[in-house]
């Protein structure tokens, strides 16, 4: 099974446990969609003519794009590529993102699933992890999301050491009030070089093996 994926390495804020490459300057954001138009029919024959069942926007935080962006991608793939007609699209998305008028233009584009980086719906979680959404925005954003898009999968994180076992039943629970489909849970890791993993050497935040109880 044939897909692309398009890596959009941009952010509003850098996530102290992120180790993915990403920038939070949009100063080259027009750059980089005026390469991957160009890298589209580059990469043409790469696929030896098989149809294209998936397409994934990740990141980075692709729903920072514009509905012309995003268009303007999806054109250029489906004047190159044999696009299965139930193929499955999907943009990764961040609740603070989540707006009516993008997930119409979404839809409307033929994107057909989210990832919505919920993470927690826990304020003091959130905190901790410098997202840029909070915790109403996290609820919010399903509650309307769930209008306009069946097929959706949210992230969660586990294993902060703010995070109570009873608070992490409660995320899931949150999830599931919304009737997600399917869910994306990875426990937290302090990987090498990120903001986590200094703040920790630094004791300027809790290690995340300290659990408190509950």
């Amino acid at each position: 099974m044939a897909g692309i994926y398009l890596h959009i390495p941009f952010c509003k804020k850098a996530c102290h446990y992120c180790n993915f490459h990403f920038s939070t300057s949009l100063g080259l954001k027009n750059d980089l969609i005026a390469a991957l138009l160009k890298e589209i029919p580059l990469q043409k024959d790469y696929l030896q003519g098989q149809p294209i069942n998936t397409i994934y926007f990740g990141g980075g935080t692709p729903s920072i794009l514009e509905a012309p962006e995003l268009e303007a991608l999806l054109n250029e793939l489906n004047k190159y590529y044999t696009i299965n007609s139930l193929a499955e699209i999907t943009l990764e998305a961040n609740p603070d993102d989540i707006t009516e008028t993008k997930l119409y233009n979404w839809k409307t584009l033929g994107i057909n699933r989210l990832s919505i980086g919920i993470q927690s719906f826990f304020e003091e979680d959130l905190l901790w992890m410098n997202r840029a959404h909070n915790a109403a925005e996290a609820r919010n954003c399903l509650a309307t999301a769930t209008r306009y898009f069946q097929n959706i999968t949210i992230d969660l994180i586990y294993g902060s050491p703010l995070l109570t076992n009873e608070q992490w039943l409660q995320n899931l629970s949150i999830a599931n009030s919304y009737n997600i489909p399917h869910l994306s849970c990875y426990a937290l890791t302090v990987e090498p070089d990120t903001a986590l993993q200094k703040m920790i050497a630094l004791q300027k935040k809790e290690a995340v093996d300290r659990k408190r109880s509950g």
